[in-house]
Order: structure tokens, then C-alpha cells, then sequence
């Protein structure tokens, strides 16, 4: 290092510094000399008036050339000759004053770099000094330079594999959050904005997984463990539906905390699509896409353990297509084809979603209808009515290629419950069924069990020709007097009966349970309504019987139609009925469902003036807070307790219970059931003042009766 060299340095101090200052810039001489770091100082007119030795070294120059303190302008040159400065002389000189002066103007560092022709990459920066010229420092940055290209490389690399793949590169944040995807189907299917800033579980799936679904991958988040093939399904902005499996590991820092998540996602699409293709052909029926016999017969199996939880009556029910062969004989496979696949629909459409429908082969078709009911008869019952609609809706004609195809289905049907029998069996059973209705003349239904088939037969025939009574005016409405404590009467119960033309008259418990399994309780209910209101005009012409009231039972079914309120007006507006005569009696189970709308209901029709009464009171479940919300006037002592009133001091103390609470609830109280003086005597010592029973007259027709009764339309 020169003395010139050191005397530059700070504010280029003057060479007549003493002794001391002079041995004590001889040490820094020494320390320049000593950096890793080429250091070249230049004068305010760019000659180079200092360097140490690294600069020789470094910058590869001569030491002849610079010890005669060359200008900047033939140092360049030098370098240009050299190769180690690519470019025109003049051109790089003009350059390097360019910025030797913008350092001075702005008094910012230049920052540059350049290779030399020995392969070594420098890193300059050249600084103004304070009263003129400029120091200027260079690094040596080769292996940073090289260990940068070789990461450029890796990049490069990673970017063409990723791209020639079917698999992306993931990152996220230590939340699971997406921060960088890489690939083809990235890049391709535009998918960035849909991931970025989300966790896999944010993001919209096609196939709407549970939040259970996720868990395994949130607790591999949350443990910091590393996962595999976590398969997720999504869709696409292309509209299409893709299948990912995504597998990741933890990235941690020096501590070993995990700050983050790295791994790659695979389009397993196709993959997917097999073994989705591999299910349907393994379990699903080819040519209709029902289940096949192997499939059905697990279902059958599941099904028997779910009645044995559930304690309740499942059915089997097996299909034939009649003379279906002629149908392939007279228009071909295809025309059948059509038809088998036009069935598979209808069966479906026929059942509900949670029932079974397969195909065994051939034209025959089961179908699994479970939770049918705890009790057979109902089960069965039940059973019937799908079974007839499936062959109302099977018979209806196919048109195929312009021809109108026809076929009947001839159906067998087995209840079963609990797993004691083998699937084999139970579908034998039905199997054998379905034969007896092809015997019995094909398009019809068939039970297994030849005592359940007769009450189905049975409770079928009571239904239609019940529909028939309604529309040919057999119902007959009775009525049974009710009392006051002089024992006159003050009005009646309206009773339904039913005169059959063959059968005579038909007990309200053999068909009113039908008409409410079938929803014949409705036209009905209408039909009794509409009469007791003509009933009531007839007597309001009577002085005798005006005052006279007329209670009407009603069932959950009319209570709940929405338009109940609206029809009990109609029905007293066509009448022209004083509706403070007309009282509607429930049972205590009408008031366990929609107890809101009930008394909605009921106050509507109350602020007509129409009465309420609570039937059978005491037999049930009634809450005290709803009998003070609800609007009744009346409870009725079941007859229950009043049979044994005379003999059975709970009975009696029943009765005496409920006539006090009602006392306390001001409302009127009718004994039912009242067959002998004797009870009557005690029930009137008691405080009642309302009777009803044989005591006081059996039920009978309504006088007058209509001459004509209006029938309502079938259900």
C-alpha cells in the first residue's frame, strides 16, 4: 500500500503529517492490504492514486500499470482489451464518467457487477469522497453467483417436471393456508385464485364432504405430522370435476417449530373414474343402473339388522313382467331394452328414496321397502298400497320407436323382521309369492303368507267399497242424546254409520281406522260436517229443538289441512247454521302435534261462536298449561270411569277430580257412558250437570233426516 494511497484517504489529508500519524497510517496501510476486498481510490480527475493489494489480484490488473497512476479511462481500456469488460472502449469509458459523476450529484453508492474473462463475477461499488474523487470497492461474488444459476437451474428443473406431470407443487402457512401452487393443471385449469389464501377445507367441493370427512387431514395440520393421498374432489372453473390426492410434510425451522406445509398434489382422476366404473359394473344392474342380484342381496342383509334395531316390519317385494318375451319376439332386444329401462324409472319413482329397488336379471325387478310399521298387519298394509301403485304405474304404455309397448307386472310379497332367515330365503319367498299372482290370473298382487294375503284382500275390498258408500250416499249420521240434570234433553253427539247394501250396517270401528289409513277421514269428515250443519238449521226451525247443540268428532287429519277453518265456515255458511249450536269435540292425542297451529286453528273457529269440547278426558296425556290456552268449554268423563263409578273408589275419585278442575277452569263437564240410574244419581250429587249413555237413549238417526244426503267426491 502507497503512501500517496494512504495520504488520499479521509478529506485527502496533507503529506505533512507527522511521525506519528504517518506510522499510524502505515497500519492501516497494512489492514487494506489484508481485506478480501479490492479497494482502488481515484483522484477528482479519475487517476488512480491508491489500491491495495487485493486489487491486483482481484481485478487482475498489472501492477506496472497502476503504480504509474493511470487515468480510469485507460484501466478501462486495459479490461476491455482483456475481455473482462464486454462492449465498445469509448462507449464503457463514456459510461463509467456517467457514473462517477451521478455519485457526486446524488451522493448515492453505484452498485454494478461483471464477469471477467477468467470466469470470475465481481460486484463493484463506487462512492464519492468528500472533496473530490471516489473510492471504489470490489467483491468477490463467484460462488454466490454460481450457487444463485444453480438454483435458477433447480428451478428451472422443477418447473419442467411439474409441467411434463400430471402432479402440482403445493406450499401453505403454518394455518394450512395455501401461499404457492406450481404445475401444469395449475396453469392450465386457471385454479390459483380458487386455493390461494384458503385451506383445502375452504375450498368448494363438488361432492359437499362432511366436516367429519376432514378431520384426519386438521389433525395432521394441527399435530405437525406428515400425511399421504388425501383425496379431495373439486370443480373446476372448466366446469369439469377433477379428483386430487394431495400428500405433505412439515417444513420446520432450526428449533424444529413447524412453519409451514410443502407437497404435491396428483390428478387422480382416472383412477377415480375406474373404480367408479369398477363399482357400478361390480354392484349395479348395466343396462338400467339398478342394483344387481349380488348388491341387492347385501342390501337385503343390511336391512334384516336394521328391523332388528329399529323393531320394525320390513317388506320384500318381487316383480315379474308378464309376456314380456313377446315383447323381444314381435320388436326385438332393443325395443325390450327400452322397456326394462323405462320400468327401472317407474319403480323408482314409485317408492321412496330411502327404499331398494334392483333388478335380478331377465325381466324381474325387486324392490326393499323397509320401516314399513311395528305391527304386521299395518306393515303389510302398507306393503299392499306401494305395491299397487308399482303396478298402476308399470301397465301404463311405453312408446318405442313409435309403437305403443305394453306389459303387466305380476308381484309377490313378503314381510320380514330380524336376521333368523338367510336373504336366499326371504327373496324364495317373494319368489314364490309373485308365482301365486301369476296364477291367479298375472297383473295382480300376492302375499306369502295366505292369512295375511285374505286380511289385506280384506281391508283393500272395505276401502273401495267404502269410497263407493261416500259417493252412493250410504253414511247415515246417528245421534245420542245428551241431558242436563232435569234429564232433558239439551242436544246430541253426531255418530257416523254406515249402511252397507250387502253387509248391512257396518261398525265405526271396522271402517273408520281404514278411512284414516287412507285418507278417506277427509271427504268424510267434510261430508259429516256439511250434514250436521243442515241438521242444526232443521232444528233452529223447531222452538223444540232450537236451542239444541250438535257435537261433531274430529279427526288429526281435518284438524291439520290448512284450509280446516275455512271449511267448517263454508260448511255453516251453505247450511245457513247458527255456528253457537255446533260443537267440535277432540281426543287429547290431537293435542301431542302442531299444539301452535291447533290452538290457532281453534281460536279462529271460536270467534265464530263455535264450541269446544275435550273427549275421553283423562285416558290421555294433556298438558294443564295447554287446557288453560286452548279454547273449550266443555270435558267429557270418559265412560271408562264411570262404569265402574258405583264399585271402584279410584273411578269415582277420578270423576270427582275432574269435575273439580273443570269447576276451577269454568267449563262444563258431560259424563259418558252413564247406563244406569244409580250413576247418574252419583255423578249429579257429585256436581255434574251433563249426561250422555244408554241411561238416557241409544244412538239413532237424526230426525228428520235428510231426504236426500249430499254425497262429497272420492278421495
Amino acid at each position: 500500500m502507497t503512501d500517496d494511497f494512504i495520504a488520499t484517504l479521509p478529506g485527502m489529508a496533507s503529506a505533512a503529517a507527522d511521525e506519528a500519524a504517518r506510522a499510524g497510517r502505515l497500519s492501516v496501510a497494512q489492514l487494506l492490504d489484508a481485506l478480501q476486498h479490492a479497494f482502488v481510490v481515484l483522484d477528482a480527475q479519475g487517476r488512480v492514486v491508491g489500491y491495495n493489494a487485493c486489487a491486483l489480484q482481484m481485478l487482475e490488473l498489472p501492477q506496472e500499470l497502476m503504480q504509474r497512476a493511470p487515468l480510469i479511462d485507460e484501466v478501462v481500456r486495459w479490461q476491455a482489451a482483456r475481455g473482462d469488460l464486454k462492449g465498445d472502449p469509448q462507449r464503457l469509458i463514456e459510461r463509467v464518467w456517467y457514473h462517477l459523476r451521478a455519485t457526486h450529484a446524488s451522493g448515492q453508492p453505484h452498485v454494478y457487477s461483471y464477469t471477467t474473462a477468467s470466469g470470475r463475477t465481481l460486484q463493484g461499488a463506487t462512492v464519492a469522497v468528500p472533496g473530490g474523487g471516489w473510492a471504489r470497492v470490489y467483491t468477490d461474488i463467484s460462488k454466490h453467483a454460481q450457487a444463485l444459476a444453480q438454483l435458477r437451474e433447480s428451478e428451472e428443473r422443477f418447473r419442467s417436471l411439474t409441467e411434463l406431470s400430471a402432479d402440482w407443487y403445493w406450499e401453505w402457512d403454518v394455518q394450512g393456508r395455501y401461499t404457492r401452487l406450481e404445475g401444469r393443471v395449475v396453469r392450465e385449469q386457471g385454479i390459483a385464485s380458487m386455493f390461494l389464501g384458503r385451506a383445502p377445507w375452504e375450498v368448494p367441493a363438488a361432492n359437499r364432504p362432511r366436516p367429519e370427512d376432514w378431520q384426519p387431514l386438521r389433525d395432521a395440520v394441527a399435530q405437525g405430522r406428515p400425511f399421504k393421498r388425501f383425496e379431495i374432489q373439486r370443480t373446476l372453473p372448466d366446469g369439469g370435476t377433477y379428483w386430487f390426492a394431495i400428500s405433505g410434510e412439515p417444513v420446520r425451522d432450526a428449533a424444529g417449530r413447524c412453519v409451514g406445509w410443502r407437497g404435491i398434489g396428483r390428478d387422480v382422476t382416472a383412477r377415480k373414474n375406474a373404480e367408479a366404473t369398477i363399482q357400478r359394473l361390480a354392484y349395479y344392474d348395466d343396462l338400467t343402473g339398478l342394483l344387481n342380484r349380488r348388491a341387492f342381496q347385501d342390501r337385503l342383509r343390511q336391512a334384516q339388522a336394521s328391523s332388528v334395531r329399529s323393531g320394525q316390519w320390513a317388506a320384500l317385494l318381487f316383480i315379474d313382467l308378464d309376456d314380456f318375451k313377446d315383447v323381444n319376439d314381435a320388436y326385438g332386444h332393443a325395443a325390450g331394452d327400452a322397456l326394462l329401462r323405462a320400468c327401472a324409472e317407474r319403480l323408482r319413482a314409485a317408492v321412496r328414496a330411502e327404499d331398494t329397488v334392483g333388478r335380478l336379471g331377465g325381466d324381474e325387478f325387486v324392490v326393499l321397502l323397509e320401516d314399513l310399521h311395528p305391527q304386521a298387519d299395518q306393515a303389510a298394509w302398507r306393503a299392499q298400497h306401494v305395491a299397487e301403485k308399482i303396478r298402476q304405474v308399470v301397465q301404463q304404455p311405453v312408446v318405442v320407436d313409435g309403437h305403443d309397448l305394453t306389459v303387466t307386472p305380476s308381484i309377490g310379497i313378503t314381510l320380514f323382521a330380524g336376521q333368523e332367515e338367510s336373504a336366499a330365503d326371504i327373496l324364495g319367498r317373494a319368489d314364490l309369492a309373485m308365482y301365486h299372482s301369476k296364477a291367479a290370473g298375472r297383473n295382480a298382487v300376492q302375499f306369502f303368507d295366505p292369512s295375511m294375503q285374505a286380511a289385506v284382500v280384506q281391508r283393500a275390498t272395505l276401502q273401495r267399497e267404502l269410497r263407493h258408500g261416500l259417493r252412493d250416499g250410504e253414511l247415515l249420521l246417528f245421534g245420542q242424546p245428551i241431558v242436563d240434570v232435569r234429564a232433558q234433553v239439551c242436544g246430541h253427539e253426531a255418530l257416523l254409520r254406515w249402511r252397507h247394501p250387502v253387509r248391512g250396517m257396518v261398525p265405526p270401528a271396522e271402517f273408520i281406522p281404514v278411512a284414516e289409513q287412507t285418507g278417506l277421514i277427509l271427504p268424510i269428515g267434510q261430508w259429516v260436517l256439511r250434514e250436521a250443519c243442515r241438521v242444526l238449521a232443521r232444528w233452529a226451525a223447531d222452538p223444540a229443538r232450537a236451542g239444541w247443540t250438535l257435537a261433531v268428532n274430529l279427526s288429526a287429519r281435518q284438524l291439520r289441512q290448512p284450509d280446516f277453518v275455512d271449511s267448517v265456515r263454508q260448511a255453516l255458511h251453505a247450511a245457513g247454521a247458527d255456528p253457537r249450536r255446533l260443537k267440535l269435540e277432540l281426543t287429547e292425542s290431537l293435542l301431542l302435534h302442531d299444539v301452535e297451529d291447533t290452538i290457532a286453528k281453534m281460536e279462529a273457529l271460536a270467534g265464530l261462536g263455535i264450541q269446544f269440547a275435550l273427549d275421553d278426558f283423562g285416558t290421555g296425556y294433556s298438558s294443564l298449561g295447554y287446557l288453560k290456552r286452548l279454547p273449550l268449554t266443555q270435558l267429557k268423563i270418559d265412560r271408562s270411569f264411570v262404569r265402574d263409578l258405583l264399585t271402584d273408589p279410584n273411578d269415582a275419585a277420578i270423576a270427582r277430580t275432574i269435575l273439580q278442575l273443570a269447576q276451577s277452569l269454568e267449563m262444563e263437564v258431560v259424563a259418558e257412558g252413564v247406563e244406569t240410574a244409580g250413576q247418574y244419581e252419583v255423578l249429579r250429587a257429585m256436581g255434574c250437570r251433563l249426561f250422555q249413555g244408554y241411561h238416557f237413549g241409544r244412538p239413532a238417526p237424526l230426525e228428520p233426516a235428510a231426504s236426500s244426503p249430499e254425497p262429497a267426491p272420492p278421495a
